[in-house]
């Protein structure tokens, strides 16, 4: 039985050595080729060769960017304008705390900074088209820049990796940045034209994965309106039951700091037929703070129930309240209606003073008639009774965990991708039209 297992440990590391060398070698030789037979979009030809302002910058870009996308990995800023209007805001938001900047390109936010602030600058830079500038870049500034080829908002990847071989890659992603101190702050500049890496932040604060190694995320992210608002819905504290966004709203603080003109960003994004985005949506990308809460809405070993809690398969904003507690619970309905609990409740557990009151519940209220922070007041009521430790709730939780946080069983094909894009892309089935 030890030599099998021995057996499998050496297939699984032979597997993932060759997947490494694979995918070094696409987003290196490979990548000049596909470059050289991209097919461009015309009108975003035109749109740079009628501007002055672009000369200087067309010949310095990938071909690969001058096409349009569905949906894109990465996005970059080509206006100098709009880099000075970006780095004018963020700077008054900067302290001491390293910054990591995300897919520099052609450093023209790179260089504001350099100008505006003395802080280290860690750069992940996930073409190597822009590797030869980039280098130039650091070599001016050899004490303030640390560049790596390396794509940052898909560390969730080697994360996964990692927790599949016991690896290092996340540590080496890191390199000076790395550290187990969740109390230190680091600056992220960036665009992100899908929410894959917020997803891989909630996860790593909802499962305590140790591969968040570089303290609190402070984020300064240019993303799409739509990703925002989907993220930061009112309705969500209200109606609707989402449990992705209801996390983020949870675990995060955001704000809008400013709209900045989507043009100004390549590659550009089809706009899907369907699409019924808002003027603000189609011409225009939010910059907008993100962080993470110093508090955290429960104690920390509580947070995977938390998350299962606001699963779809547990309840729907149609799902009555009392009904669905004391399928875990049997008669527990009688504390919610009477708004008292049990003698024996933990109170460390237990709603405090700055939580959500809840409204009069009766057999008939539904989770839609509760805001988000009332839903979390009634999963702190329901962790702290006595009953909880001994029924079934703790335990299903843990039969439905994402394969990104268990152990993955022995496969007969390369699949590590394929796991961990379905575990954070599909991590939720909703989006932003689920509850149309």
């Amino acid at each position: 039985m030890f030599k099998k297992l021995q057996e499998f440990q050496f297939l699984s590391r032979y597997k993932l050595f060759n997947f490494s060398l694979r995918l070094r070698h696409k987003t290196t030789t490979d990548c000049v080729e596909k470059d050289k037979s991209t097919k461009v979009a015309s009108d975003v030809v035109k749109f740079l060769q009628n501007s002055d302002e672009y000369r200087d910058v067309t010949d310095k870009l990938p071909k690969s960017l001058l096409r349009k996308y569905r949906s894109p990995e990465s996005m970059y800023l080509i206006n100098r304008k709009t880099a000075k209007d970006i780095v004018n805001t963020v700077k008054e938001h900067l302290n001491d705390s390293p910054i990591i900047e995300v897919n520099p390109g052609l450093g023209l936010i790179t260089e504001r900074l350099l100008h505006c602030q003395k802080n280290h600058i860690y750069l992940y830079e996930s073409l190597s088209y822009f590797s030869q500038h980039l280098h130039a870049l650091q070599r001016q500034y050899p004490n303030q820049i640390t560049l790596k080829i390396a794509d940052f908002f898909k560390m969730w990847k080697l994360a996964f990796q990692d927790k599949m071989d016991n690896g290092s890659r996340v540590r080496e992603l890191l390199g000076n940045l790395y550290t187990h101190d969740n109390e230190g702050v680091v600056k992220i500049i960036g665009s992100m034209p899908g929410l894959s890496f917020i997803k891989h932040l909630i996860f790593n604060i909802v499962f305590h994965n140790t591969t968040n190694q570089f303290g609190r995320p402070d984020l300064f992210i240019t993303l799409p309106v739509h990703q925002y608002e989907f993220l930061t819905d009112s309705e969500v504290q209200l109606s609707k039951h989402i449990s992705v966004p209801s996390l983020f709203q949870l675990l995060f603080n955001y704000k809008v700091l400013k709209s900045v003109p989507k043009v100004h960003f390549l590659p550009w994004i089809h706009q899907p037929p369907s699409s019924k985005g808002r003027m603000m949506d189609e011409y225009n990308l939010y910059l907008v703070n993100i962080t993470q809460k110093e508090q955290l809405p429960c104690p920390s070993k509580y947070l995977p129930l938390l998350w299962y809690f606001f699963k779809p398969h547990v309840f729907s904003k149609s799902t009555r309240v009392i009904p669905m507690l004391e399928q875990w619970i049997p008669g527990c309905g009688v504390w919610l209606i009477t708004g008292q609990d049990p003698p024996d409740t933990n109170r460390q557990l237990s709603p405090g003073k700055d939580d959500a009151e809840l409204p009069h519940m009766t057999i008939f209220t539904e989770f839609r008639d509760l805001t988000l922070y009332q839903k979390l007041t009634v999963f702190k009521r329901f962790i702290s009774w006595p009953e909880f430790e001994q029924c079934q709730f703790r335990v299903t939780m843990e039969n439905n965990l994402p394969r990104y946080v268990t152990e993955l069983e022995k496969d007969d094909k390369d699949t590590t991708i394929t796991h961990i894009d379905e575990d954070i892309e599909h991590s939720d089935i909703e989006n932003d039209e689920f509850d149309k």
